[in-house]
């Protein structure tokens, strides 16, 4: 069994289990105010996309779906456009946002006990994160197969452990994209990502084509907003298509020891825990990106 409910660290069950698996469906680890501060973001920037899709005259005035809940508000503005993509094409394409709410989950101490438990007490915030909003029927944003090694460099960090932690912030299910894991692919090495999916605009293009997927039992990550996923950096899982009525908005978040390669050296990542120099440790989003400000 791959689900436990947990606030705090894993037990040793759980850890084995991670580490035979690859992964861990880990419930109930974040609280609501670890989660409503990028989700405020989230719905703020839906807002000012769609005001500015009316000012262009691209969405009419009375299809602003004010009133629409987060889970739905941006798929039903968006297929009101008259380009359905004009709105996450020009304020959610880029899913890499270094504000105060992503700052605020990222850095959630009960996220950080988890992780802890994996790598120790000395973790850096990795430099590959994202948010993403999978909106209905957007086949630009499925995710196909792959290893997330493969996405960094491989020569570099391939003895680091990379704890990818997937976390919805509404509901994910089957219907409206979740993520589904390989359960024990991550003892395969690295397999090539030959598959290149060629659709203009797609945001996750390569991948493992299906006659290079290795054996393994295929996991549905079915998961409420606070429920957490974790996954190893070479655990074979894929996004699946959005055909509900939901947009499935989602966090990535990674971590590794301090000091180890990340893969990613060229992007700096921020001390979020650290017990040896607790001075290095990030106050706010600002000590983040003052990382990123040229000396």
């Amino acid at each position: 069994m791959s689900t436990q409910h947990n606030r705090g660290r894993l037990t040793a069950q759980q850890k084995q289990q991670f580490h035979q698996d690859g992964f861990l469906f880990v419930r109930s680890v974040l609280p609501n105010a670890a989660l409503q501060p990028l989700i405020d973001e989230l719905a703020q920037q839906v807002d000012d996309g769609t005001r500015a899709a009316v000012k262009r005259g691209i969405l009419d005035p009375s299809d602003t779906y004010d009133d629409e809940p987060f889970e739905t508000r941006l798929g039903r503005v968006s297929s009101a456009c008259s380009d359905p993509n004009w709105i996450w094409s020009n304020y959610f394409r880029d899913q890499k946002i270094r504000t105060a709410g992503m700052f605020t989950l990222r850095t959630a101490p009960a996220l950080l006990d988890v992780v802890e438990t994996l790598i120790g007490s000395e973790i850096l915030a990795h430099p590959q994160f994202n948010y993403r909003a999978k909106l209905p029927n957007q086949d630009i944003t499925v995710i196909p197969w792959h290893q997330d090694l493969a996405y960094l460099i491989p020569e570099e960090a391939g003895e680091t452990l990379v704890v990818n932690v997937w976390l919805p912030l509404v509901q994910a299910t089957e219907e409206n994209g979740c993520m589904q894991v390989i359960r024990g692919s991550h003892r395969f090495n690295l397999i090539e990502h030959n598959y290149e999916d060629l659709t203009p605009g797609h945001t996750g293009g390569k991948g493992i084509s299906d006659a290079e997927l290795p054996p393994g039992d295929i996991i549905a990550a079915e998961l409420d907003a606070g429920d957490v996923l974790l996954t190893s950096e070479r655990v074979v899982h894929r996004g699946l298509p959005n055909r509900s009525t939901t947009v499935r908005w989602s966090v990535d978040t990674r971590y590794s020891q301090i000091g180890l390669p990340t893969g990613r050296a060229s992007v700096p990542g921020f001390v979020a825990r650290s017990r040896k120099s607790p001075e290095s440790v990030a106050k706010s989003h600002h000590d983040w990106n003052r990382l990123f400000v040229s000396s």
